[in-house]
């Protein structure tokens, strides 16, 4: 199984916080590929300087990541996230929803937003448990 992770599912998985049990599982499995865009790191960092991710991702990221596969944004992809007819702007939310698109892969997310969207396959996990220090829909 493939699926592109969104950054509130990488961050929990990474870092070890409370995700569905279904996700933890899926995710865990030697035959699950894991992909990841860049603009998760973007999110992540910017994540943490607003101080809603406590640990420093300088700290975990480059041990984390060799356990992903890094979905690059393409000019394909950038063209994709502008065409939807979409009332929601955000860049990033648009670009991981044209990379999933695009590299034909599952966006799990945790996002009420992106729940909403359609043309490109996706699949919305609700927050696990409200003492998590990364935010839902982040």
């Amino acid at each position: 199984m493939r699926i592109l992770a969104d950054t509130n599912v990488f961050i929990k998985f990474c870092r070890r916080l409370p995700l569905p049990a279904n996700v933890e599982r899926v995710i865990s499995r030697a035959d699950t590929e894991r992909c990841l865009s860049p603009v998760s790191v973007i999110e992540l960092f910017r994540l943490w300087q607003k101080g809603v991710v406590p640990d420093n991702p300088d700290s975990w990221l480059d041990l984390a990541l060799p356990s992903w596969t890094i979905l690059p944004v393409t000019v394909p992809i950038a063209r994709q996230s502008v065409l939807w007819p979409w009332s929601h702007k955000d860049p990033a939310d648009r670009l991981l929803a044209a990379t999933a698109q695009c590299e034909d892969v599952e966006l799990w997310h945790t996002d009420t937003v992106i729940k909403k969207l359609t043309g490109f396959p996706h699949r919305y996990f609700g927050n696990v448990a409200e003492d998590s220090p990364v935010q839902p829909g982040l």
